[in-house]
């Protein structure tokens, strides 16, 4: 109900009310665990589209930079790109369909958006965490670097995605 609320813009305004229990509260019908998986499936749903979207991303990314042979800063940005491409498509595809269920207009241009930018601040915050820590040899420093930058990426993401690129349309309620 309070989902609902918040979905059509009705205002919820709180009334303290006294607590009475009989028998202990045995009549309460609350599942602990499968009423707590609904409440959290939509952010459930996104950490899984998160998480295939990221084994496809952080996958090319290494691959792209094994294929360069480096790890300078251009380096970096092209792997950016070529693995954030199409890991986005599929991070997209699984938002729009499964997420957040067709939710908004315009969704594909606001998402693009949302991409290009999340993408180049992902290429220079890797970047420079990767001057940061410690140098080695390989690709295994930027990698962890990106792993690092993107989780906290993810967490705005779901933020952005949820209250503007996919935020559901609203039916005035009389």
């Amino acid at each position: 109900m309070l989902l609902q609320a918040k979905k059509y813009q009705i205002k919820v305004i709180e009334q303290p009310i006294p607590t009475i229990y009989l028998d202990g509260n045995s009549s309460s019908h609350f599942r602990v665990i499968r009423d707590s998986i609904a409440i959290y499936a939509r952010f459930f749903k996104f950490a899984a589209s998160g998480l295939i979207s990221f084994v496809v991303d952080i996958s090319l990314f290494y691959l792209t930079l094994f294929i360069l042979g480096n790890h300078v800063l251009n380096s970096i940005l092209i792997a950016t790109i070529a693995s954030r491409v199409l890991s986005s498509i599929v991070n997209y595809a699984i938002n729009h369909r499964v997420v957040f269920e067709h939710a908004s207009q315009q969704t594909l241009l606001k998402y693009a958006g949302l991409f290009i930018v999340q993408m180049l601040a992902s290429g220079f915050l890797t970047n420079a965490l990767t001057a940061v820590l410690p140098a080695s040899s390989g690709q295994i420093v930027p990698t962890i670097a990106k792993m690092l930058v993107d989780f906290m990426l993810f967490i705005i993401s779901y933020q952005i995605q949820r209250d503007f690129i996919f935020k559901e349309r609203t039916q005035h309620v009389q």
